[in-house]
């Protein structure tokens, strides 16, 4: 029955997403990419076609059919992207003329092609490579479209670029919106640049990266000779670029500026990188440098400016609150209280395997596990050890899991001191209160409670039950999350820590839901501790604003 259930949750998956690409095809503007959309129509067709006989084959044909009509090519597709934004076309080519045969539509035949034709331009045969791109000139597939494109931008033909977009009726190709933006700021034309922000942010920010539109922002900041801007960009949400690249724009901002002398100093101590595209981008830089913004600006772009200034500073406080998730591999986080946590759990649960060989099974949860009469008996030290024992592997690593990805932006937030100490105190307070709760419950007649608050009491009849694991200490640990969220949303207004605030509820209210329908989830342990992680780091953030203000 399980399989079943399996089968029939694929089975319905598959279609959806057929559904969606069919819907997401018909609503997008002409032309219409119709490959996709003959493709879902064909996996829907197998899908439910072989369900007559049987909807295990049903699931094995269309899950086969979806993985390499669908997904295999949707990720190349994007693969394809990234590679050609870093120029490494060879690698792209090779890719293109693989996916092609997954997906003879759109124009992905012709991709390799036109891939090469940017090789060839790379290598400094412009000639060629043009006559092979004017045969894609009306082509609708992005590929043809950013080859052109970059073709345009290798050759530093600014002008050229401008005036081959300004045909286009849409942009919807991120790369194209950002080579648009960077020739309208390279030919002058600022005004128009710092309208076209507010326009193309949405389109720019698809997917909660907005990466793209942060580089769009420099544009205009640099080209507009907003020195501090472009300081703030590079040190903040641009802060991945490396050193030559964050130079090359200051050196762009102070050309902006009015500051020619400053701006090509800079330029030429960049002049001995290896690279050949960047030295001759920097060649022809100081030859060509940037008009001073003051002689292009409308007096109708100063508010423009005003509202970039506001924006960059609320990227800069949103990019705190942006991802809760730990995206780092372990070597790169250097000493983290966090990472001291998740390996404590995991000594704690092997030192428990070699107690189940010599001892006994279960013989560390006999000894360390909080049971509420063992505590009252004496045992005292139940209360903090159960926070660090698990009864199974799926019982650690889903607690580990959830230790690694969340904590990290708790210490960050809180500092390491602050976040152990709201991590340790809320698993032991979860304990002591559950202590008290049982403690009282003994000999209280329940029959006289409505027959709905039954649930609710269960856990906490016996004295004798057992209760282990981290659940406590991480409810505490989202408890610190909640209040961080909602004071960068309230106070900071913050757009991305109202958008976390509003998923971590959802999820809160989620664990609570299976906590109450589950025997075996303790759902007191949780409450408790998601109730004292907020009222611990509410405490702990109002004493270090306090010791902020005395010292200003």
């Amino acid at each position: 029955m399980a399989f079943l259930n399996w089968y029939f949750l694929l089975f319905y998956c598959i279609s959806l997403s057929c559904g969606l690409l069919i819907f997401r095809t018909l609503r997008s503007p002409s032309p219409r990419p119709k490959g996709w959309l003959y493709k879902a129509i064909l996996v829907l067709a197998l899908t439910w076609g072989t369900n007559f006989f049987s909807m295990q084959s049903a699931v094995w044909v269309g899950g086969i059919a979806w993985g390499l009509l669908v997904v295999v090519p949707s990720v190349g597709l994007r693969q394809i992207q990234a590679l050609i934004y870093r120029q490494n076309y060879q690698k792209a080519r090779f890719l293109a003329f693989g996916l092609r045969y997954l997906h003879p539509f759109d124009d992905w035949w012709s991709q390799p092609k036109i891939i090469w034709a940017l090789e060839l331009a790379k290598q400094g045969d412009i000639a060629q490579s043009k006559s092979i791109l004017t045969q894609y000139e009306t082509s609708p597939g992005f590929v043809a479209q950013q080859a052109i494109a970059t073709v345009y931008v290798m050759q530093f033909d600014w002008a050229g670029l401008l005036q081959w977009l300004q045909t286009k009726s849409h942009l919807r190709d991120p790369l194209l919106l950002m080579y648009y933006c960077r020739a309208l700021g390279e030919t002058g034309h600022l005004h128009e640049l710092l309208l076209q922000l507010k326009s193309c942010e949405k389109a720019l920010s698809r997917g909660g990266d907005r990466t793209n539109y942060h580089q769009v922002q420099l544009f205009a900041a640099a080209f507009c000779g907003e020195v501090k801007l472009v300081e703030q960009l590079l040190s903040g949400c641009l802060s991945i670029y490396p050193n030559e690249i964050q130079q090359f724009w200051q050196a762009i901002a102070w050309y902006g500026a009015g500051e020619k002398r400053i701006a090509a100093k800079q330029l030429k101590t960049l002049t001995e990188n290896p690279d050949s595209e960047f030295k001759k981008a920097i060649a022809f830089r100081l030859q060509h440098p940037p008009q001073p913004a003051e002689k292009l600006l409308k007096p109708e772009s100063y508010p423009l400016i005003a509202a970039l200034t506001r924006n960059i500073n609320q990227g800069n406080i949103d990019r705190s609150y942006q991802s809760l998730l730990e995206r780092r591999p372990i070597y790169k986080q250097g000493f983290s209280i966090n990472l001291f946590l998740v390996f404590i759990n995991i000594g704690v649960f092997v030192a428990g395997i070699v107690l189940n060989f010599k001892v006994g099974r279960g013989a560390l949860i006999d000894l360390a596990g909080f049971t509420p009469v063992a505590v009252v008996a004496g045992e005292w030290w139940r209360i903090f050890t159960a926070t660090f024992i698990h009864v199974d592997f799926a019982h650690l690593l889903t607690n580990l899991l959830t230790i690694y990805l969340l904590g990290s932006f708790v210490e960050r937030h809180l500092g390491k001191g602050r976040y152990l100490f709201v991590y340790i105190a809320s698993g032991v307070a979860a304990m002591l209160t559950l202590l008290i709760l049982v403690s009282a419950a003994q000999g209280f007649d329940f029959s006289i409670l409505p027959r709905w608050s039954l649930f609710l009491t269960e856990e906490i009849r016996f004295s004798y039950r057992q209760w282990v694991g981290a659940s406590g200490s991480i409810m505490g640990m989202i408890g610190a999350i909640v209040v961080i969220l909602f004071r960068g949303w309230r106070r900071e207004h913050s757009t991305s820590a109202r958008k976390q605030f509003q998923l971590i509820s959802g999820i809160i209210i989620l664990q609570f839901a299976i906590d109450l329908s589950s025997t075996n989830v303790s759902f007191y342990s949780h409450f408790l501790g998601l109730i004292f992680g907020i009222l611990l780091t509410l405490l702990l953030t109002r004493e270090r604003r306090k010791s902020q203000r005395l010292k200003s």
